[in-house]
């Protein structure tokens, strides 16, 4: 039926015009698409659309064009960039190879714009020699020489520390190394122009000591091994050393006065012996070594024959491949351990020896502080599977030093497996990098370890990338198995050291049920008027984390050895810290990862603030931080520590005892001030691996204060500093 009116026309004007538009709106929809695709890039930190009241905008046209460009860790594009970021502060870093990286802190109103613009300085140009591992070929014939060095000097009577002491006269004494190898013949060493000969010359790797009489006040004592240049030597460069030495208080006679600690500026003197252990015996350490040692060795470790109970499993999310053992079938094959040869790689300075194992989880197997000569990492006598580790996987190697474990919890994945391993050396020191992946299909990781020349610390560089064209939530968290003082198991006065602005913690998980539970607060360091932070207090295992870790250092110090190891890192990108103990009075049974009753505790650091928390890479995203490690020991304890020093800080009576520890060679004055006043101040020139410690009186002092110790560098920077509510009487 059809209409004479125009409404209900259905004829073909009327489709026409529908069509044209159709094709009016799908033009319009396709210029929309277009001039988006053709809007600069931007880079949005947050998975949620952010309110544009609640971001703001910075342009970087740093030089040279194509430099990296990172935000708060995260990779934003490279220069020139435009970013649209939340409110606050924020820090950039711009890197470009052959460059000096480029880091500034903004801060963004909301809906406001900033512009960072200038030049990266160039590098001077320097090749740089890359060592990869590669299998042991057939050495050169090379004939070995011997390598006299000037190992230490110090300012002490001709009878060193001995009571029975006649004349007050002070001298120098000096420490020679031959540190090459071969033996050495006769030689002369000449301190502050005094010659003195060494007729039956040093078998290599051994050490004497020689004391001059008189020495420099105030200014530079110089020391000159093989002076008359008689000995052949693979390195003539460092014979030499200028030390500045500070001048020490008169050891006590054989009949002291009773007071327990001589009045008056701190002395440097051995560490306190105590009735549980033996403390650390500090070696003298090479204040200013010539270069850091690179080379590659053997360790041979009984091993439990795991590998012929081991298949693949997947984790689908991860796309990550890992090793399942089959615990029924290995448990019923009664295994034995078996004698296997690994190759490692080893750094070394005059105050640390790293020694990596790559073959096994590319983990940074030892940290030994020649100081004391210890081994401040657990290092198991055996590689014998655990029953922990991820559920899935059902196994774990306690193999000991330090893990990187990604990408869950737990340890993570790639703790047993080959990493590749690379080394870079330039004129300060030697990079040791280890990659798991190249995969481009699933996260990696690329850790940097590396030791300089002169100093007492390493760096630790966790590099995790996303290769992938999707974001990625991940896990990663290094694992440090830690046992200082030689015995390779703590001692019951082992203490975790938080700073003291933690007064609470998380716990992971506990075998004590007198304690909080899974993920529950308890107070730190005293909970139910028990000293949670001494190991020998602890009934079972205790795993706790910082939540989250506010300081910027974690510690463990074993008074009863006196030597510990310090963990210094950047709080607002690594926010996690964890401390785990396996017990005192019922301990989880060593059996369960060795056959000797060897023990440990561990120290975590993280992105997040627990295992159940995670961080988002974006794809194509990169995160990076530096942690700062070291050993430390002869102070009696530990109460602070920054990337500079480690302080500790006690009372007795109306006295207070200070003792400081650095990691890099230091000049200025330490200070020490009661209730915001100074007391005390006397100048000090330290090296690492030689403890500062002594007593300070405090006369007509109030019963109670805050006492501050600091230490002053030359120029009036504070380098470190800490204080604490004391008693004083």
């Amino acid at each position: 039926m059809n209409s004479t009116g125009g409404e209900g026309r259905s004829g073909p004007g009327r489709w026409l015009a529908v069509v044209f538009r159709l094709l009016v709106t799908v033009f319009f929809l396709l210029l929309i698409l277009t001039l988006s695709r053709c809007s600069p890039p931007s880079l949005i930190l947050r998975t949620t659309p952010t309110p544009a009241t609640t971001t703001g905008h910075l342009q970087i046209d740093v030089k040279p064009h194509g430099a990296a460009v990172s935000v708060d860790g995260l990779r934003g594009g490279t220069t020139p960039a435009e970013l649209t970021l939340p409110a606050g502060e924020h820090e950039v870093r711009i890197d470009q190879e052959g460059y000096e990286s480029l880091v500034e802190v903004v801060s963004l109103t909301p809906g406001g714009e900033q512009v960072l613009s200038g030049e990266l300085v160039p590098l001077p140009s320097s090749p740089i020699p890359i060592v990869t591992l590669k299998p042991t070929e057939e050495p050169e014939s090379v004939v070995p020489l011997s390598d006299l060095v000037v190992e230490y000097g110090q300012i002490e009577l001709e009878s060193a520390g001995a009571c029975d002491y006649a004349s007050t006269q002070l001298g120098v004494r000096v420490w020679i190394r031959n540190a090459g190898g071969a033996d050495a013949g006769p030689f002369v060493v000449e301190a502050n122009g005094v010659q003195q000969s060494v007729p039956n010359g040093l078998a290599a790797g051994q050490s004497i000591s020689l004391w001059f009489s008189g020495y420099v006040q105030s200014g530079e004592n110089r020391i000159s091994v093989d002076a008359t240049a008689q000995v052949p030597e693979s390195n003539e460069e460092n014979n030499q050393a200028s030390l500045m030495l500070p001048i020490p208080t008169l050891p006590p006679t054989c009949t002291p006065p009773p007071a327990a600690l001589v009045a008056g500026p701190p002395t440097l003197r051995p560490p306190t012996a105590t009735p549980v252990a033996p403390p650390a015996t500090l070696l003298p350490p090479t204040p200013q070594p010539a270069s850091v040692t690179l080379r590659e060795g053997e360790e041979t470790i009984p091993t439990y024959p795991y590998a012929s109970y081991l298949h693949e499993g997947r984790n689908d999310q991860f796309n990550l491949p890992y090793a399942v053992l089959d615990r029924a079938a290995y448990d019923t094959s009664n295994p034995v351990p078996v004698s296997r040869t690994y190759r490692t790689v080893i750094v070394e300075n005059g105050v640390l020896k790293l020694t990596f194992l790559p073959e096994v989880g590319g983990r940074l197997y030892e940290v030994v502080y020649r100081p004391t000569g210890h081994r401040v990492t657990y290092r198991n006598p055996v590689l014998k599977p655990s029953p922990w580790g991820p559920a899935e996987q059902g196994w774990w190697l306690a193999a000991g030093g330090i893990e990187w474990c990604l990408p869950v919890e737990e340890h993570g994945y790639e703790w047993g497996g080959p990493w590749q391993l690379s080394t870079f050396r330039d004129d300060k020191g030697v990079t040791v990098v280890l990659h798991d992946s190249n995969a481009d299909d699933r996260v990696r990781a690329e850790i940097a370890v590396r030791l300089e020349a002169g100093v007492g610390y390493f760096t630790i560089r966790p590099l995790l990338e996303n290769p992938t064209d999707a974001p990625i939530n991940i896990k990663y968290w290094t694992n440090a198995m830690l046992a200082p003082g030689g015995q390779n198991a703590p001692s019951a006065r082992l203490r975790f050291v938080l700073p003291e602005a933690v007064t609470a913690v998380t716990v992971h998980n506990r075998g004590d049920e007198s304690l909080p539970g899974y993920n529950e607060r308890m107070s730190w360091p005293i909970f139910s008027n028990v000293d949670m932070s001494r190991l020998g207090n602890w009934n079972r295992w205790l795993g706790f984390f910082e939540d989250p870790a506010v300081g910027e250092f974690m510690a463990v110090y074993d008074e009863g050895y006196d030597e510990g190891m310090v963990r210094v890192f950047p709080a607002a990108t690594a926010q996690g810290a964890k401390g785990f103990g396996f017990g005192w009075k019922d301990p989880i049974p060593s059996s369960n990862w060795t056959d000797d009753g060897s023990s440990y505790v561990e120290v975590h650091g993280g992105l997040a603030p627990t295992f159940d928390k995670s961080v988002t890479l974006p794809r194509g995203g990169q995160l990076q931080w530096s942690e700062t490690w070291y050993p430390v020991a002869g102070l009696g304890g530990l109460r602070y520590a920054n990337g500079t020093a480690a302080l500790n800080l006690t009372v007795s009576g109306s006295q207070a005892e200070v003792a400081v520890a650095v990691v890099r060679p230091w000049s200025g004055d330490l200070v020490l001030l009661l209730n915001g006043q100074e007391r005390w101040r006397q100048g000090a020139s330290l090296v690492p691996g030689l403890p500062y410690r002594g007593a300070v009186d405090l006369p007509d002092s109030p019963q109670t204060g805050r006492l501050t110790l600091r230490l002053e560098a030359a120029d009036g920077v504070i380098t470190a500093e800490y204080s604490t509510e004391l008693e004083l009487k």
